[in-house]
């Protein structure tokens, strides 16, 4: 049985695509997530080809086992990559250092900017 290639669009709809899908598997099967924001190019709108990937920021409940919780955002995302095309990047940050980071650019631009998926 052959397995179709995905493929990365010019106008950024497997992008999209691929965060909506990742958003929705994060929801059914991974406990200890508190809040998963979309960000950056897919956002604008100017995600576009290879050179783009999906990002996104998890924030974890303090008392969720944090190792265990980044290993099945990555797992996901590594399957949502192999059937949407585009690279699913995932980074995160316990509620604490959240917090403790909401004054800083990085967390500030990702709160105004992005989208709330959980």
């Amino acid at each position: 049985m052959s397995r179709r290639k995905p493929t990365v669009d010019g106008d950024g709809r497997s992008h999209r695509r691929a965060a909506t899908a990742f958003a929705r598997r994060i929801e059914e099967r991974v406990d200890g997530v508190e809040r998963l924001l979309l960000f950056g190019s897919t956002v604008r709108g100017d995600a576009s080809g290879r050179s783009s990937d999906v990002d996104f920021l998890a924030v974890v409940a303090d008392e969720a086992d944090r190792t265990a919780v980044e290993e099945r955002l990555r797992e996901v995302a590594y399957d949502v990559m192999l059937e949407f095309g585009p690279v699913v990047e995932v980074h995160v940050l316990s509620r604490q250092e959240f917090e403790r980071r909401r004054d800083r650019p990085f967390v500030r631009r990702v709160v105004r900017d992005g989208e709330s998926y959980v």
